[in-house]
């Protein structure tokens, strides 16, 4: 009992030595929108909801960091997202689904260990006109980057204007070091108004099956005006891009029999490009076009098709920390793609909404 009493002293001090020398950030987004949505279910309904926003969805973090002397830092994030129109908890209702990690940074750059973005994620972050939006019909182009995956070790470093990045997932499979493991690796480059960067990655399920992403990106500054374009590739041997992320629920375009994802991977070509014009300093203006040839849709050979959408989004800041937008999404699928829309083979959305950062 004493010597429980003892390190329980100890664990308090240290921990009070260890606050003083801290510092702890509450932070977060809350953003709501109204949208209506065209061809919502199989009999063409359409629908109009309360929603998370167009761009963001919301979330609320703890982050903080230690000064340990020398340039070095300890630091953490965890991150929950949620929807405020029910409180529900987003990510399979996880407490922290968003991110959630512990870490060193310093002068060698930054080491991260926990649930944290995909490197394909936090490199079309940089280099997507909406940095990568919030409706399925203006972010499904960056499913195929799977977000976010957990146990993972990564390294994030800057030198100049060049930035590198590289990840690994441990699968945590006894006898195996393969199944479910994660592996990527990204480098960008900005020099003055110029920013172009590539990644590739690798996500396998099972021990055989694996599903990879590639790209390169570009971004140019011209005055007010951002440019942007971009190329996605695909290739999927395990279904989950298709099964997870590109098939409508409730569909009345059945999914073909007889697919085998192993076998005949899907395989994506996405380009995209995109600009964003800062009309006055509170109103920003972005337009974005996205195009995928789709071979191999869930699992079949030649069932191939393509999906296009054009997004229009309006912004204006009411302050540094709260937004109002207004938005417009169209997209339109073909052949073997019309899996991706529950009825005719389009959707229109319209949505305004309000978004405020804390």
């Amino acid at each position: 009992m004493k010597k429980s009493a003892m390190i329980l002293a100890a664990g308090t001090l240290l921990a009070g030595s260890a606050y003083a020398q801290s510092s702890v950030t509450l932070y977060g987004i809350v953003d709501q929108s109204i949208r209506y949505q065209t061809n919502s279910n199989a009999a063409d309904d359409g629908l109009v909801e309360l929603t998370n926003g167009a761009i963001t969805n919301s979330r609320w973090g703890i982050k903080g960091s230690e000064a340990l002397g020398n340039n070095l830092k300890a630091i953490f994030q965890l991150e929950n997202g949620f929807d405020p129109d029910t409180g529900r908890a987003n990510q399979n209702n996880s407490l922290f689904g968003r991110q959630a990690y512990v870490g060193l940074t310093g002068d060698f750059g930054t080491i991260k260990l926990g649930r944290q973005y995909t490197e394909g994620f936090n490199l079309f972050g940089e280099f997507d006109p909406l940095t990568i939006g919030n409706y399925t019909n203006n972010a499904w182009p960056h499913f195929l980057t799977q977000l976010r995956n957990n146990n993972v070790v990564s390294y994030d470093g800057k030198f100049g204007g060049l930035n590198v990045g590289a990840s690994y997932g441990f699968g945590e499979t006894a006898g195996s070091v393969r199944t479910n493991q994660y592996w990527g690796a990204r480098a960008s480059y900005a020099y003055g108004n110029f920013g172009i960067g590539g990644v590739f990655q690798e996500i396998r399920v099972g021990a055989d099956a694996k599903q990879q992403m590639w790209g390169v990106a570009g971004k140019y500054t011209a005055g007010a005006a951002k440019l942007f374009l971009g190329y996605i590739g695909g290739k999927d041997e395990t279904g989950v891009i298709d099964t997870g992320y590109m098939n409508a629920a409730n569909s009345r375009n059945p999914i073909p029999v007889g697919g085998d994802a192993l076998a005949n991977p899907r395989e994506d070509m996405i380009l995209y490009t995109g600009v964003t014009y800062q009309l006055t300093p509170a109103l920003a203006l972005t337009g974005a076009f996205y195009y995928d040839d789709i071979d191999n849709k869930n699992g079949v050979a030649g069932n191939d098709g393509k999906r296009y959408t054009g997004v229009l989004l309006a912004e204006y800041a009411l302050s540094k920390r709260t937004q109002v937008y207004g938005t417009v999404d169209y997209n339109k699928v073909t052949d073997g793609a019309r899996t991706e829309m529950p009825g005719k083979s389009n959707q229109t959305g319209v949505a305004v909404g309000i978004r405020h950062i804390f």
